[in-house]
């Protein structure tokens, strides 16, 4: 190959090499920068928010219990002295992270981190998000929103639990409650108003506390799946990139090949739409240039077997008159105008065919009966409706036949046949069906 070839190809490629080469970089430096880094972190604690207060069941029918707080530099102090009363007492320390209905969407946070410490043997702290749903919550019902929770063990000494949304479940008696439908009893995290971290289900009636040193957020700048399919965007717009650059120099190759070899194409070009007049010509009738009787042989040999099929036999009422009266001339004008009328009506999938002087066929590919004899009908009202040469109305008679199973063209078109020598014979300008054989 000659020196400049290679470069030029070289120069086509270079390109493309630089563009994935990168890509392939930025592809492991983002993976990895995701895996080890590209950390974002949403952090509670009592030296960066203030939003804070307790509650207790004191708000409810026969609630006793009180709560209080304690805010140090280090940690949040629930005191709670539950009491007999309300059905389920409660103390809880309540972060509001609302904004009239809107809160925060953590659905983009993998972590939720909370330490914590809840020094009372054999109980269990719940831990809350409550998500605003406007489909099912209101700002004026608290107990509208869904609850997230999960239970978290009690310990003596500070514990550092780390959780992800899969490991909370909607309350059971808040689907109860809002009779939800089953489509929204799974956990949603795109509007927490409140994270709620509260006593357990059925405490004990005596003193208990709770310390909360922060709850952390923490997730990925990028999540895993928006990486991907960022990727994907990437390496699919690289290969669309590719595909056309191989394009471009494909079509100029193409174009350095059709320019040495343009005499010869140009011959062959000629030869074959010659070719291509040729047959076309054969296949057509000359005057009116619907398909002749070798057009008709070479669509039946392209038919696929077994293809439903209906014959439409069209005759000229009276057509011998026309010749007769006005001369050939103008009965050649008749047939022509005829033609185009019923090439205006048609498909692409129906051809129409002259077998000889005034008779034609419409073969309908892929038509029933009942669609072929509709088509005549209009086609019978149409004819009729036009103007001739003459001067005068024009009239059809029609034969319609259904092409049966395993039935060859030749019997279908005699019953099309017998049927319009039926139309003839009951007074012209109608349309027979065939009787099956």
């Amino acid at each position: 190959m000659p020196t400049h070839k290679i470069i030029n190809r070289w120069r086509n490629l270079q390109t493309i090499h630089l563009l994935l080469a990168a890509l392939i970089i930025l592809t492991t430096v983002l993976l990895v920068w995701q895996h080890f880094g590209m950390n974002t972190f949403l952090r509670f604690d009592p030296s960066h928010f203030k939003k804070i207060s307790v509650n207790d069941d004191r708000e409810h029918i026969n609630g006793k219990s009180i709560s209080r707080l304690t805010t140090s530099p280090d940690f949040w102090r629930l005191d709670c002295q539950l009491n007999e009363g309300y059905r389920a007492p409660y103390c809880s320390l309540d972060l509001d992270l609302s904004l009239g209905e809107q809160g925060i969407n953590i659905d983009n946070y993998d972590q939720i981190t909370i330490r914590y410490r809840y020094p009372i043997p054999n109980e269990q702290a719940l831990l809350m998000l409550v998500n605003f749903n406007p489909v099912y919550s209101t700002l004026d019902d608290y107990r509208s929103q869904k609850f997230n929770e999960v239970f978290l063990p009690s310990t003596n000494e500070w514990l550092t639990s780390h959780l992800n949304g899969n490991q909370f479940n909607v309350a059971s008696w808040w689907v109860a409650y809002k009779k939800i439908l089953p489509e929204w009893t799974i956990n949603e995290f795109n509007n927490v108003r409140e994270i709620r971290l509260a006593t357990g289900m059925y405490p004990q009636q005596q003193q208990y506390q709770i310390d909360l040193a922060y709850i952390e957020l923490s997730g990925k700048w990028i999540s895993t799946h928006n990486l991907q399919l960022l990727l994907l965007v990437l390496w699919g717009g690289s290969a669309a990139c590719w595909l056309i650059a191989e394009l471009r120099r494909a079509m100029r190759a193409l174009h350095r090949s059709h320019t040495r070899h343009a005499d010869l194409e140009n011959t062959q070009r000629h030869l074959k739409e010659l070719n291509q007049l040729l047959a076309e010509r054969s296949m057509r009738d000359p005057l009116t240039l619907a398909f002749n009787r070798e057009g008709l042989s070479v669509i039946l040999a392209n038919e696929q077997p077994n293809t439903p099929s209906s014959i439409i036999f069209i005759d000229i009422d009276y057509f011998k008159k026309i010749n007769d009266n006005y001369g050939h001339a103008i009965g050649d004008q008749v047939l022509c105008l005829l033609t185009q009328h019923i090439q205006q009506q048609i498909r692409p999938s129906e051809k129409l065919i002259r077998l000889g002087g005034e008779e034609f066929v419409l073969l309908c590919q892929h038509s029933a009966l009942a669609q072929a004899g509709q088509l005549a009908e209009k086609l019978r009202l149409w004819l009729f409706s036009q103007s001739w040469p003459t001067g005068t109305s024009l009239s059809c008679s029609f034969g319609v036949a259904e092409r049966l199973e395993n039935e060859s063209f030749e019997a279908a078109l005699h019953r099309a046949d017998l049927a319009l020598y039926r139309a003839k014979t009951a007074g012209r300008n109608r349309v027979e069906i065939a009787e099956e054989e």
